[in-house]
């Protein structure tokens, strides 16, 4: 699934730059896709290495170790450049000690919408506080086979947000209550058997009749949701599909590189604005992905692959029983 996370994070930042394609916003049915991803990804390292209350601890650092080093990286680059090359700007004005204080544990950053802290230093972070809620979930809805109650209330919420009844934006797209249903589809789809089938076909084809509901006017639109319900009906058969296919090397890699792609591309934009404050037309939004995909291949040269060695090492430690011991040790 690496050149299609890659691709995701490229819709991510285009959506950012102002693109929509007929009216809809490529960004947020991208994100969609992240979530189904992430829900399969997840099931799978914690069926495999993380299957164990006592390895729960053990799950939480090997995430910490993932989303950490570069989103500190580009948290602080985004601040230096905020500082030295756009002052006077709503960025700069965003910058002070309790917004980066309140950001740094990442969490915070997915009730921005509460005044928790505000997503201007680096707009991407809300979904990555958003997935560090799931995070702090899946191990227990996994090993308690909580999965099919979770499903069901998120499900409601998302209904109910969907027609408007409460805030549609916030609770059908960037809260984990309306959307864990979305990461639980991808959840799964991995090792996919009857019930799981139901489920995810049944999910895909009424977000499809949604969608059409949408915009043909029988439900009222909504901020997102029509992007949400059409990112459901796409990414579920796309994420299926790619399961299927053999693991590549180059795959691998690009997947990775996508990770700093989706956090960088801001900092990009923000020297770029400094410099060069145009608008976004076709050869600057190129040289924006160019400049993304150059910089987050460094940044995973240098900053992630590092922590991998020791995610990996966590892994191991579980399955030759090291990691039982190491996850007892951690929780007291």
């Amino acid at each position: 699934m690496g050149v299609y996370r890659l691709l995701l994070a490229m819709l991510v930042a285009i959506s950012h730059m102002g693109m929509t394609f007929a009216g809809f916003n490529p960004g947020v049915i991208a994100v969609v896709s992240f979530l189904l991803i992430s829900g399969f990804v997840m099931t799978a390292l914690i069926e495999r290495n993380y299957n164990a209350s006592e390895q729960f601890p053990l799950f939480y650092i090997d995430r910490l170790l993932r989303l950490y080093p570069q989103f500190l990286l580009y948290f602080v680059s985004s601040c230096a450049v905020i500082h030295f090359l756009l002052p006077g700007t709503p960025q700069a004005a965003a910058l002070t000690v309790k917004n980066i204080v309140t950001s740094l544990p990442i969490v915070p950053m997915g009730f921005y919408m509460y005044g928790i802290t505000v997503p201007e230093i680096l707009p991407p972070g809300w979904s990555l506080g958003l997935e560090t809620c799931f995070y702090l979930l899946i191990p227990f809805l996994l090993v308690y086979k909580l999965r099919g109650i979770a499903f069901a209330v998120s499900v409601a919420v998302f209904m109910v947000a969907l027609l408007g009844y409460i805030n549609t934006d916030v609770y059908g797209y960037r809260l984990l209550p309306g959307v864990l249903f979305i990461f639980l589809c991808g959840s799964y789809l991995y090792r996919l058997q009857t019930k799981g089938k139901v489920i995810v076909a049944g999910t895909a084809a009424i977000a499809a009749l949604m969608f059409l509901a949408i915009i043909t006017g029988v439900i009222a639109r909504r901020p997102f949701n029509a992007e949400v319900t059409m990112g459901i009906a796409l990414g579920i058969p796309v994420v299926y599909f790619l399961s299927l296919l053999k693991y590549h090397r180059i795959d691998e890699l690009l997947g990775n590189i996508s990770y700093g792609v989706f956090l960088n591309h801001f900092v990009v934009m923000y020297v770029l604005r400094a410099f060069w404050p145009v608008a976004y037309d076709a050869p600057i939004i190129t040289a924006v992905l160019v400049l993304s995909f150059v910089l987050s291949g460094l940044s995973y040269y240098f900053v992630e692959r590092p922590a991998l060695t020791f995610r990996h090492a966590l892994r191991a430690g579980t399955r030759d029983g090291v990691g039982r011991e190491l996850g007892s040790g951690s929780a007291a």
